[in-house]
């Protein structure tokens, strides 16, 4: 049921592309600082308590709804899984920012390339446009890991309960992104919780989907996928992965060539995370 939940989600994610206008988080960090507007005074509200019970809350909701459609009927809340899945891939659609961005650089004009390079990066890059494009392979690795692979390993887990907690941490993380406090600490340190699962299954993914060899080849030791930080490890082994692929010589036409390259070695490593799924589907490993 997972399996399908999850390609029925990808088919409104790919042929339905006004959903990502629906998806606004607006609601979500309006809420986070009400609670925590409202816990001042309380010593444990800036630290992983007071993250807890913001995500928690909202997680708790997402899993009261789902406990009792289930009650109802199985449909029902197979409908609502589609639902919450559908509503915490993205927000925004990576492949349509990645083809604004070429299209600014093409015609030349920096201004929009920056503009739009800072929303696949998530903020605004202080580096030469002979830069940019470097960042922009390394943003899309990145982002594709927490707009699409983390929250379908977390479906997997959890179902709704885990697409919701790793949207709500994404989000959370995101809005505290300025601030340092030990609420905004606390919000990091639990993405980097959740993310370390999914880099490292989507890693494996790399390997299989691009050279498996050069994935390795940019790690000291075997101990860096254990150890390394999740965000450094996805970066180095996704530009290993397609390190044996070749580029034009020209600067611009490599950095096209590159970033077109990273697309699709994660596409291609989604269709392999969707075999893989189907074949524990198959086999009875998963639901």
């Amino acid at each position: 049921m997972n399996l399908i939940t999850i390609l029925c989600a990808l088919a409104v994610e790919f042929f339905y592309k006004p959903v990502q206008e629906l998806r606004r988080y607006d609601w979500f960090h309006r809420y986070a600082d009400m609670v925590y507007a409202r816990l001042e005074g309380q010593s444990w509200r800036d630290g992983p308590v007071g993250v807890l019970l913001v995500i928690g809350s909202v997680v708790f909701a997402v899993w009261l709804v789902n406990a009792m459609l289930a009650g109802v009927a199985g449909f029902f809340s197979f409908l609502f899984g589609i639902v919450v899945l559908v509503f915490t891939l993205g927000p925004k659609d990576l492949t349509g920012e990645v083809e604004d961005y070429q299209a600014a650089v093409s015609r030349d004009d920096k201004e929009a390339a920056f503009l739009y390079a800072s929303r696949i990066l998530g903020y605004e890059p202080d580096v030469s446009p002979a830069e940019l494009g470097e960042h922009v392979q390394q943003g899309i690795l990145l982002e594709a890991n927490s707009r699409v692979f983390g929250v379908l390993l977390w479906f997997m887990l959890l179902g709704p309960v885990g697409a919701a907690l790793f949207r709500l941490s994404c989000e959370l993380k995101q809005h505290q992104s300025q601030i340092e406090s030990g609420y905004a600490v606390a919000s990091r340190n639990l993405f980097r919780i959740l993310v370390w699962l999914p880099v490292r299954l989507l890693v494996i993914g790399f390997a299989l989907a691009g050279s498996f060899v050069d994935t390795f080849s940019r790690w000291d030791s075997f101990a860096d996928f254990w150890q390394a930080d999740s965000e450094t490890l996805l970066v180095e082994s996704g530009l290993g992965a397609v390190a044996h692929e070749p580029v034009g010589h020209e600067e611009a036409g490599a950095d096209e060539e590159a970033i077109n390259q990273m697309m699709a070695l994660v596409k291609r490593t989604l269709l392999v995370w969707l075999a893989i799924l189907a074949l524990l589907t198959l086999t009875g490993w998963v639901f």
